[in-house]
């Protein structure tokens, strides 16, 4: 098999000044805090963003669903993963069940980022990636803006991060928030780049029920405590129609996981790769 290098930029910004996120999402897409429920969605957006770029052949995990989800297991376990620096992007996609008529809500992932800070305060964002189809509309512009705003809360006072050298957009996006090229690595790459369009194995993760199925699922579910404020914590998740509610069955039970949305217009939350 042969092999070739791929040239990647370490990249980096100063977080002395005040910085405020300015970005905006598009009507429709909700920024989605840190949980641990969410470790799966992390995962499976993190591969869809980046299981046919060329990350994948210099980091093998990102292209199989369960390397992203190995690494995302590793990144939660570093000391220092800041939850206020770990986003999702969720679109709302409305369907209809089959032989149904209540309209379903269900979430679209379209992006993911994450990061950890270290003893000394610097920062790193570990991945950032924006599934193809979401690519343009400014969602990894609000994910960054969003990470260094945690990582600023948290007292981190630089961010770094790594993209491969030709990805001309993402480095000009990183270039616009400010950050600077402060070093250029080679790592090893398979020349032989998977080309191959297929479709992805992968769907999204319906994490949403209609509302009005609140009721019938609140008598269900008994009287536990910890039950009853999750519940509680759906019906205060309310957006629009939407209610974010089931752990998906592959992840393991996170107790009364506290799931939030922030609306589209939120300005504040309150060394990866980087397809864009």
């Amino acid at each position: 098999m042969d092999s070739d290098y791929c040239k990647r930029f370490r990249m980096e910004i100063d977080l002395s000044r005040s910085f405020v996120p300015s970005a905006s999402l598009p009507v429709g897409y909700h920024l989605v805090p840190w949980n641990e429920a969410l470790l799966d969605a992390h995962a499976r957006t993190k591969y869809e963003a980046f299981c046919k770029e060329i990350d994948a052949q210099v980091f093998p995990c990102l292209g199989e669903l369960s390397g992203c989800r190995r690494l995302m297991h590793e990144i939660r376990r570093k000391p220092g993963f800041l939850p206020e620096a770990t986003w999702l992007i969720a679109r709302k996609v409305h369907s209809f069940r089959e032989h149904d008529e209540t309209p379903l809500a269900p979430l679209e992932w379209c992006g993911t980022i994450q990061g950890v800070l270290d003893c000394s305060g610097v920062g790193s964002i570990q991945n950032i990636g924006i599934v193809p189809s979401q690519r343009g509309s400014g969602l990894g512009s609000v994910l960054i803006e969003h990470a260094l705003s945690g990582f600023q809360t948290a007292g981190a006072y630089r961010v770094t991060l790594e993209v491969t050298a030709e990805n001309i957009a993402a480095i000009r996006l990183y270039q616009r928030l400010g950050f600077q090229r402060t070093k250029t690595i080679y790592k090893p790459v398979d020349s032989t780049f998977l080309t191959d369009g297929g479709h992805s194995s992968t769907s999204p993760l319906p994490l949403g029920f209609p509302a009005s199925r609140m009721r019938h699922n609140n008598e269900s579910i008994g009287t536990n405590k910890n039950q009853q404020d999750l519940i509680a914590t759906m019906v205060s998740s309310v957006v629009e129609e939407l209610v974010v509610a089931e752990t998906p069955q592959d992840v393991a039970d996170s107790g009364d996981a506290d799931l939030q949305l922030l609306p589209s217009g939120a300005s504040k939350p309150l060394i990866g790769t980087s397809p864009m």
